[in-house]
């Protein structure tokens, strides 16, 4: 396994996130799962049985730089130089009017979704560039694109992940990074790892979710995708 590929995948919760990394490791990826919370990181190992023997998992705050760039000089040490970075978090949302939302609820989203993400990828773009190229794949939502009436912090959040996606696609490209934007259109039905039945209706499957990102990170270089939005077929337009 020395030689396999790395993924970071930052922001890992029991829906998309543990998903991504079944999927990645699947996929012959060393996976990396990143999360503050220690417990639902330990519980997601358990989740995956034999699969998690292909993933590390460290418990890292992403808004926190000297956690993010100690946690990358580990990944690197430990592991190897990452190829593969997948930016989940969530920022903690808070729906509400704009006249309830606090400054420190703004600011928490604002730094989840946007500055959490732009530390992970100024430490694994590096690595990237000097190994001849990689992927980052950041996940956005339906309030990426469009800004609703109470999601005034997670809509602000998510837009400004949309513009980094677009900003580092236009620079790295050239050089050999595929960076792409998810908009996540729809409800999610977070099926628990290990378990397997039908969806709800109208709902998006979180394994189908990791399967479809695992698709655009495999495109060749003469067709990268740089956004796509995944909505349920149920949905009324």
């Amino acid at each position: 396994m020395a030689n396999d590929k790395v993924a970071v995948v930052a922001g890992v919760g029991p829906g998309i996130g543990a998903r991504f990394v079944e999927t990645f490791a699947q996929e012959g990826y060393r996976v990396v799962a990143l999360a503050r919370n220690a417990n639902s990181l330990e519980q997601i190992r358990a989740g995956l049985s034999a699969t998690a023997e292909r993933c590390v998992f460290w418990t890292t705050d992403i808004t926190d730089q000297e956690q993010v760039k100690k946690t990358f000089v580990r990944v690197r040490n430990e592991l190897g130089p990452v190829n593969l970075l997948i930016c989940n978090a969530g920022g903690g949302v808070k729906r509400g009017s704009f006249l309830d939302i606090t400054p420190h609820d703004f600011l928490k989203n604002l730094h989840g979704q946007a500055f959490g993400p732009f530390l992970c990828a100024k430490e694994a773009i590096p690595d990237m560039l000097a190994h001849g190229g990689g992927t980052v794949a950041y996940i956005g939502a339906t309030s990426s694109v469009k800004g609703l009436a109470k999601s005034s912090a997670f809509a602000t959040g998510k837009f400004a992940l949309r513009a980094l996606a677009q900003c580092n696609a236009r620079e790295f490209g050239p050089q050999g990074i595929h960076v792409f934007h998810v908009i996540i259109d729809g409800g999610i039905d977070n099926m628990p790892l290990g378990e397997d039945r039908e969806v709800k209706p109208g709902r998006l499957d979180s394994r189908a979710i990791a399967r479809v990102v695992a698709q655009a990170v495999a495109q060749s270089r003469d067709t990268w995708m740089h956004e796509f939005d995944i909505r349920p077929s149920a949905e009324n337009f």
